[in-house]
């Protein structure tokens, strides 16, 4: 089995993004990278300048480079002298390298051998990928060819993406068929920063689409958007046979609370959908441009692993994120016009319940006033009769205030005590519960 390789180097294309609520993203982490490499501290702020360093593990250059709240850094690292080195070397740097970034890493590993056969191509990837993960079974290659060199790509599937903010890592090797081709091959490293970018921002937009549904539906959000089961049960016939007014108001006001949440989501897989689909088109410019450098070469340049991200895989997340998008977006419409409707009835009964109490006070006032008026003339005709005078002159004022005054507060107790059991017999004879 092969163990070593000429002139092995490693790349690490890291991008991060500021996560709303938090410090600074992993910027400290990648702080402590420039520590480790011995940088300049100047080289933490980003720009479009390379940082060369030498130190006891080796030599290479940082870049660091910010657009928005998105970082991007990429590092090189590689043996002091042009030399075939041991596998192992690459695990070694990973370890150097290796820093936390939420929108994912892209690792580059190059080398070369003094062969143009695929099979050899083939075993020295085979190799350099044992001595970059030396704990793990080597996977399935993905192969292409640039500038006559072999390059495979190990993919990592979104299945496997299971973390609440998971972490992409893909893995790149390529193996020259000489050092000249190499150095070809590493000056596109700065094609490569923001190819690798527009990747790995795709993925992300796709990720957090499936995180986005996942929450939906964990609070009881479904793509057709159907209103709460126990509503149609409560909705009337017709708006005068109206039962359960309080409970389908309860109901309705859940279901508005819900309704905020079903379109914060549709407004984040919006998002998502834009951010990809801008992305992609990013994409399919920097790979365009990295085509057109090489249209000298294009006969010994497939590119196929970045084509076929271009033409088949995003392709794929862009249509199932459409498709979750437009999914919740009908089922929101649809859940609008079902509030829409229950709003209208309750509206209406609120009415017709505000139109029937009134209709009752004014005919418990009515028969409080009748009854009142009626009480008045007859409790002043009875009190006439009790004693009547031998002559007008035989009135007091005292005699008159309180005839008048028993008369008076009585005819009033007497029209309150009816309109009162007026007011409550027809609230219970005209409910509609």
């Amino acid at each position: 089995m092969q163990t070593s390789l000429n002139y092995p180097q490693l790349f690490l294309f890291a991008y991060d993004r500021q996560v709303p609520g938090s410090e600074g993203g992993n910027g400290k982490d990648w702080d402590a990278l420039r520590d480790r490499l011995q940088i300049h501290p100047e080289a933490n702020q980003p720009g479009d300048r390379d940082y060369l360093f030498r130190n006891p593990d080796g030599q290479g250059f940082y870049l660091r480079y910010g657009v928005g709240d998105t970082q991007s850094l990429m590092v090189a690292l590689m043996p002091h002298s042009d030399e075939t080195c041991d596998i192992t070397l690459l695990s070694r740097f990973r370890q150097t390298l290796d820093v936390s970034a939420n929108l994912g890493k892209t690792w580059l590993i190059l080398g070369y051998v003094n062969s143009r056969s695929d099979s050899a191509h083939f075993q020295a990837a085979h190799a350099a990928y044992q001595g970059f993960c030396p704990s793990k079974t080597v996977p399935a290659f993905h192969p292409s060819k640039l500038l006559n060199c072999s390059l495979f790509e190990i993919r990592n599937s979104p299945q496997n993406w299971n973390n609440s903010w998971p972490e992409y890592e893909a893995i790149m090797i390529c193996i020259c068929p000489s050092k000249s081709a190499l150095k070809r091959v590493a000056d596109l490293y700065s094609e490569w920063l923001w190819l690798f970018l527009h990747r790995h921002q795709i993925g992300s937009a796709y990720r957090n689409s499936q995180l986005i549904q996942t929450a939906l539906e964990k609070q009881g959000i479904s793509r057709n958007g159907a209103i709460l089961p126990e509503l149609p049960e409560l909705m009337p016939s017709s708006p005068g046979m109206l039962q359960n007014l309080s409970n389908l108001q309860s109901q309705w006001s859940q279901t508005l609370l819900i309704l905020a949440q079903h379109r914060a989501g549709v407004a984040g897989l919006e998002t998502q959908r834009h951010g990809l689909n801008t992305h992609l088109r990013e994409y399919e410019k920097r790979l365009q441009r990295i085509q057109e450098q090489i249209k000298d070469e294009i006969a010994t340049s497939d590119l196929k692993v970045w084509v076929e991200f271009r033409d088949y895989i995003a392709p794929q997340y862009q249509a199932e994120l459409e498709q979750q998008w437009r999914g919740f977006k009908m089922g929101l419409q649809s859940r609008e016009q079902s509030l829409q409707d229950i709003e209208a009835v309750v509206k209406r009964v609120q009415n017709e319940e505000h139109d029937r109490r009134l209709e009752n006070a004014i005919a418990s006032a009515a028969i409080g006033v009748s009854t009142t008026t009626a009480s008045t003339l007859s409790l002043t005709q009875a009190i006439s009769q009790l004693s009547p005078p031998e002559s007008p002159s035989e009135f007091t004022p005292t005699q008159m205030g309180l005839n008048y005054g028993l008369v008076f507060f009585g005819s009033i107790f007497l029209g309150i005590l009816f309109a009162g059991m007026s007011w409550m017999g027809l609230n219970r004879w005209r409910s509609p519960r």
